[in-house]
């Protein structure tokens, strides 16, 4: 509770700090916004000419999207940059500032940081979000939106959890941006459209080994009532919030791995 307040106090200061920049400060929401807007682009232009890839409509595809680019904006605003900075410092030897001080290096990581890159990205999802449960006549009660709350919780658990494994690797490797992007901005891809479109291997790779299947294929079931499709079992779907503990759970162990194989500069 203590560094939750501490972190409340920090974010006013970071975007004071921020907005000092003027123009660029909201040139950082326009920029990373935009490139999500050529994205629906492409899906509004593939689904016209095809209709339905597999079973599933432009909304139901756009609600994938949609999954997938809120949960990573969420948990990027708290993890992203933070694990970039953490690999910058790690290649600096300027990392030992965060073993020194009387806080848990990884409280510390996430709250000397903020991505507010992101919110943008926060803000045109919950818009698409809306736009995709108008059109295909979504309706929530309160028990049903509850339970999609705590699977967007689990699904963004698994976004974060990948962000601080492969950016944990920088321990190992020093340079894990290559990693990173192999697994963030390449791996994560596959899920913008439904994974039953791929081969059995890559639907085990994106359920059982790499499971970004959760993120939003998954959850999507339980949200669009769809029978069948669930691959290799019925039940997953339910399993999200589990998943995505487990991964985190995993994610922390890594990190702490990583820090004891941190040897610092020897200065």
């Amino acid at each position: 509770m203590r560094y939750l307040k501490l972190y409340a106090r920090f974010i006013p200061i970071y975007f004071k700090s921020k907005t000092e920049h003027g123009f660029g400060f909201y040139m950082d929401f326009i920029g990373f916004a935009l490139t999500h807007v050529v994205s629906y682009t492409v899906i509004w232009a593939l689904m016209s000419r095809f209709q339905t890839i597999n079973g599933w409509n432009m909304y139901e595809v756009m609600l994938l999207y949609t999954l997938n680019m809120l949960t990573y904006a969420v948990a990027a605003v708290f993890f992203f940059f933070q694990m970039n900075d953490v690999e910058d410092d790690v290649h600096k030897g300027s990392f030992d500032s965060l073993l020194v001080k009387p806080i848990n290096p990884f409280i510390h990581m996430i709250i000397r940081s903020f991505g507010h890159f992101f919110l943008g990205d926060i803000a045109i999802a919950v818009i698409m979000l809306s736009v995709c449960f108008s059109h295909l006549n979504i309706h929530l009660h309160w028990g049903s939106y509850l339970s999609f709350v705590v699977m967007l919780l689990g699904a963004v658990l698994v976004q974060a959890s990948f962000i601080i494994i492969t950016g944990s690797m920088c321990f190992w490797i020093v340079r894990a941006r290559s990693v990173k992007n192999i697994v963030i901005f390449g791996i994560r891809g596959f899920v913008d459209y439904p994974i039953s479109i791929y081969s059995k291997i890559m639907r085990i790779l994106l359920t059982f080994v790499i499971p970004y299947g959760f993120v939003n294929f998954y959850p999507s079931h339980l949200i669009l009532n769809k029978e069948g499709g669930s691959l290799f079992a019925s039940w997953l779907p339910y399993t999200t919030p589990i998943i995505g503990l487990l991964l985190f759970f995993i994610a922390y162990r890594v990190w702490n791995a990583g820090l004891n194989q941190y040897q610092g500069t020897g200065s």
